[in-house]
């Protein structure tokens, strides 16, 4: 959905709609990766839409799904589509939520670094 998203019309809309790594939406927080320098440049060239789901067992909080799904501007010059998942982990506390948060945004990082 994503790339053919990309094709039509509409998409430089959906694109400025997208949350900015380091910047804005629920992505301006994720900013653990800028403490690496070699990854400080990702701040902004990634757009990405987050989701999130939380279940309560009777025992355990587990977060089912937490994603970002969008698009990376790589140092490359080429535009990556790409999405990162975590499924089924158990939490203690919405600290742990914010940091599958951050640890996707270093993946992020790496990526637009790397590719």
């Amino acid at each position: 959905m994503v790339t053919i998203t990309s094709h039509l019309p509409v998409f430089p809309v959906f694109f400025d709609a997208l949350p900015i790594l380091g910047v804005d939406g629920s992505l301006a927080t994720v900013t653990e990766f800028q403490t690496n320098p070699s990854l400080l440049g990702a701040t902004g060239k990634v757009h990405a839409k987050t989701g999130t789901f939380l279940q309560e067992t009777k025992q355990d909080l587990v977060l089912k799904s937490q994603a970002f799904f969008g698009y990376i501007d790589a140092t490359s010059g080429r535009r990556l589509v790409y999405q990162l998942v975590v499924n089924d982990v158990k939490i203690s506390s919405i600290t742990d939520v914010i940091q599958v948060f951050q640890n996707e945004g270093i993946l992020s990082a790496v990526l637009w670094r790397d590719f």
